[in-house]
């Protein structure tokens, strides 16, 4: 596995912030950095080249599967933020190669072509009918130029009733077929599902795994790449095994859960001014990890509901 030494390569952020008072420090370590990891690399890259295959016969999307916690929608929405499209939900119609949404939690075509024109800014009456709403949503994918929608929540499809995900799953298929778009869509496992609902919608669908993370060397360029953005005075060897195995296991190999074990960890590492993360830093977080605290809150809601 790959070691980082005490030489160990900071950002510029995290080098140019080490010299600040620890306030700050904690500031920037608060924060949220994205990684491009190996497996985000690959899926970027996958991104990227359906992107240049625009037009397409409209059957060669993408569906992007993995637990929440994987990091898919920020993923997803620092690609489309690449491309020209707001974060903030401020989209106009000037040119967007690349649209970002998300299924709301009811799916439904109305609901969802809804969706797309609030994203754009775009007026609409919420007494129209679908029906009403996809010409109008069709002409305005192709005056911002559109070559690429990325649908988020996919697996809200399987909330409604079978006929209305049906009706979902074919309007992204006409969208994908009259644009000649790429969709990417993104989900849990039961995204896969939904999908398999309609047997056009699977061959059209490539998937794409976003898998926990296990003691392996990528893994451990993660970790290092984690390190890299700690303000902190000595070196943590994150990818040191014992490390490694703690974190990974305490996080169940959720993405997210790592992040935020190791920003944890470097707070605690300046409070204390350890300035390091090693296994007694860990053990002194006494994290709780994921699973428990979904047992837990399931446990109250029992507790709570009337009888």
């Amino acid at each position: 596995m790959n070691r980082l030494a005490d030489s160990r390569i900071l950002t510029r952020g995290a080098q140019e912030v080490l010299k600040a008072d620890d306030l700050t420090r904690l500031k920037f370590v608060r924060r949220r950095p994205f990684i491009l990891h190996g497996a985000a690399k690959d899926i970027h890259l996958r991104l990227e080249e359906a992107l240049e295959d625009f037009p397409t016969e409209g059957d060669a999307h993408i569906l992007i599967v993995g637990d929440s916690g994987m990091g898919k929608s920020k993923l997803v929405k620092r690609f489309a933020a690449l491309h020209g499209c707001p974060e903030d939900g401020s989209a106009s119609a000037a040119r967007i190669p690349v649209l970002y949404v998300s299924f709301a939690i009811t799916a439904s075509p109305k609901g969802f072509l809804g969706r797309i024109l609030e994203r754009l800014n775009a007026p609409y009456s919420s007494n129209a009918s679908s029906e009403v709403l996809y010409p109008l949503v069709l002409r305005l994918l192709r005056r911002i130029g559109l070559k690429m929608l990325i649908v988020d929540e996919v697996h809200h499809v399987f909330s409604g009733a079978k006929d209305r995900r049906l009706e979902a799953l074919a309007v992204l298929k006409l969208l994908g077929n009259d644009l000649g778009i790429t969709i990417v869509a993104c989900g849990i496992d039961t995204a896969l599902r939904a999908i398999q609902i309609d047997p056009q919608m699977v061959r059209r669908f490539d998937p794409i795994p976003l898998n926990r993370w296990t003691v392996n060397d990528q893994s451990a360029g993660f970790l290092n790449s984690l390190e890299a953005h700690l303000p902190l005075a000595h070196a943590s060897n994150l990818s040191e095994e014992r490390i490694l195995t703690w974190i990974l296991t305490e996080a169940e190999g959720l993405t997210g859960e790592i992040v935020g074990i190791v920003r944890r960890a470097a707070v605690e590492a300046i409070k204390t001014q350890r300035e390091r993360i090693d296994l007694q830093t860990l053990r002194s977080l006494d994290w709780i990890r994921l699973s428990a605290r979904t047992k837990a809150s399931e446990a109250a809601l029992k507790i709570g509901s009337p009888r």
